[in-house]
């Protein structure tokens, strides 16, 4: 009778008349006997034309440089004026990302300016090799018709299109994550313990990079051991996979102490708040699942497509019929593979450390995972269907025929609609007019972001637009090398423009805005006041959020004054008003 370790290693009944390869991951698993592709050219076309059509959508959504939204620019403004060093403390917005991450945003923005596409080559440099990597992987796990559904699951991906153009570090959980499923499933079929050092050595920079990647590597760490146990591996193989943990566990608490510590510990209250939807609620049992149904058909399977409220229900049944196509075939190994880290996450989130579900972009680097799944849902279905008299050869051309248009799909949507909202592009097409067209005639000088000065001081340290209109004005100041106000230059041709931005959902000072104005005045006239409402709508362009205002003052030289104070720093400690 065969034990529970040889069952793991994944060894077939001897009965059994699959042909399996030497990984025992490929054959039956993505094979069916319904279903066949007539030669390795027709699938080789097949995999090119889906692997092109993952690259033209991740290229053409880099290139239509989408404005940045909320969500982006809330991280994105700490890359404006922070240096390296200074990243290591909390960020502003209520931001959480991983150092390695920070720095290689930092770096971006020192070499090619800030701008949306300087924010986002990172994750678009990690999508474009994620799609390629995940393409050899899938190799290895899969072949035939299961091996054609992965990689058109993974290359049509709307999150995966997504997140490889958009300044956030989940494209690079993607990367990474996959980067260290490639090594153990490179390991599994050589068993070459060097990929165990290369683990090893990848993991400082894994986790520094990205947190999910703890997942990962701890997930697959325990797969790998397991089979060692299972197979009784050698001195040399148990002393790199220990050397591999020992690295694992030491950069987690190394960059835990160093970055991690800090940012959580700021941002434990409010992202605890924030979260708490996306916790399981194993306290209450009875509840749990419900919770895990509607939070596996909601955001956190929605691959190739799906979203909240049910929308991934498809994905889901997928995943399910690849799970029992597995474990009828006792594919412990894969089992292994795809659930190892996904349970990790899990408990991490019953623990409160990190959201399960709530939103895709927390399951992004699982999806090199999900993708196999379903595709190996999908080869089961095909067999259900031959089974029940139905031609399975018509559901394997319609099913590529549907995936391949949801690629085509993304691809239109971004040139119909090249930003997330129209808020988001209006906001931009203002700062596009208005900081050069400023710049060009008068001396300009934001209150906030060149003088300290804050008459709306809340709105600095929660979730707003203001981030928005900071980094919109960052881009213009460093597209258009705008220089920063010059007190010497302002004369009565050219005033001096005073800038405050303002959100209507938060209080704003008015009195201490009335003091500075009069500080203002010992020194210069006012001569100027306005201000630009911008309306900020929700997604669907309907329903008013809220009111933005770009207020202006404009000053010119008092004929009784003689401007000699220097023009102050963006730390404040310089008055412009005394």
């Amino acid at each position: 009778m065969k034990t529970l370790w040889q069952w793991f290693a994944g060894e077939q009944p001897a009965q059994t008349d699959h042909q399996t390869s030497p990984l025992g991951f490929a054959g039956d698993v993505g094979e069916t006997a319904s279903v066949t592709i007539p030669n390795r050219l027709s699938l080789s076309r097949l995999l090119g034309l889906f692997l092109l059509i993952g690259f033209l959508a991740r290229a053409i959504r880099y290139y239509l440089c989408f404005p940045l939204w909320d969500d982006e620019s809330f991280l994105c403004v700490n890359f404006i004026n922070r240096s390296y060093a200074e990243l290591l403390n909390p960020l502003d917005y209520h931001q959480v990302a991983p150092v390695l991450f920070l720095w290689a945003e930092r770096a971006c923005v020192q070499m090619f300016g800030f701008s949306e596409y300087a924010l986002r080559l990172v994750p678009f440099v990690c999508s474009l090799l994620s799609l390629v990597l995940f393409h050899r992987v899938a190799q290895r796990l899969l072949s035939g018709p299961g091996l054609l559904f992965a990689v058109a699951i993974f290359a049509v991906s709307y999150p995966g299109i997504r997140y490889g153009a958009e300044a956030k570090p989940y494209g690079t959980d993607l990367f990474l994550s996959l980067g260290i499923l490639a090594l153990v499933v490179e390991w599994i079929e050589r068993r070459d313990q060097r990929i165990l050092w290369g683990l090893a050595a990848l993991m400082p920079l894994a986790l520094g990079a990205s947190y999910p990647a703890v997942f990962t590597g701890g997930g697959l760490s325990l797969v790998v051991g397991s089979l060692l146990l299972a197979q009784r591996g050698s001195r040399a193989e148990w002393l790199s996979w220990v050397g591999w943990n020992v690295s694992l566990v030491l950069s987690f608490g190394v960059w835990f102490t160093l970055v991690g510590k800090v940012q959580s510990g700021a941002e434990a209250e409010f992202m605890g708040e924030y979260w708490k939807q996306n916790f399981p609620p194993v306290r209450q049992p009875l509840e749990l699942p419900y919770w895990m149904l509607k939070t596996h058909a909601s955001d956190f399977l929605a691959y190739p497509l799906g979203g909240p409220k049910w929308a991934s229900s498809l994905t889901l049944c997928l995943c399910l019929a690849g799970l029992w196509r597995l474990v009828s075939q006792r594919r412990s190994v894969w089992l292994g593979l795809l659930l190892g880290p996904a349970s990790l996450h899990f408990l991490a989130a019953a623990l409160q450390k990190y959201p399960y579900g709530g939103h895709v972009k927390f399951s992004q680097y699982l999806a090199p995972m999900i993708c196999c799944l379903a595709a190996v849902g999908i080869v089961q279905l095909l067999d259900l269907r031959t089974r029940w008299g139905y031609s399975a050869k018509t559901g394997f051309v319609w099913g590529a025929v549907i995936l391949a248009a949801v690629g085509f799909g993304d691809i239109a949507r971004d040139l119909v609609s090249p930003y997330k909202t129209r808020s988001d592009e209006r906001a931009r097409a203002f700062a596009q007019a208005f900081w050069p067209g400023t710049h060009f005639a008068e001396e300009v000088v934001c209150l906030k972001s060149d003088w300290g000065l804050d008459f709306v001081p809340e709105q600095h340290q929660e979730l707003s637009w203001s981030a928005h209109y900071y980094c919109n004005r960052a881009i213009e100041v460093s597209r258009g090398r705008l220089h920063s106000g010059d007190e010497s230059r302002v004369t009565v041709d050219r005033p001096l423009r005073c800038v405050l931005y303002r959100e209507d959902r938060y209080a704003f000072d008015r009195s201490g805005l009335e003091n500075w104005l009069q500080g203002m005045q010992e020194r210069y006239e006012l001569v100027g006041r306005e201000s630009v409402p911008l309306p900020r709508r929700a997604k669907d362009d309907r329903r008013l959020v809220t009111m933005e205002y770009v207020d202006s003052f404009r000053f010119v030289p008092r004929a009784d004054s003689r401007l000699s104070t220097p023009l102050p720093t963006a730390d404040g400690r310089l008055n412009p008003a005394r």
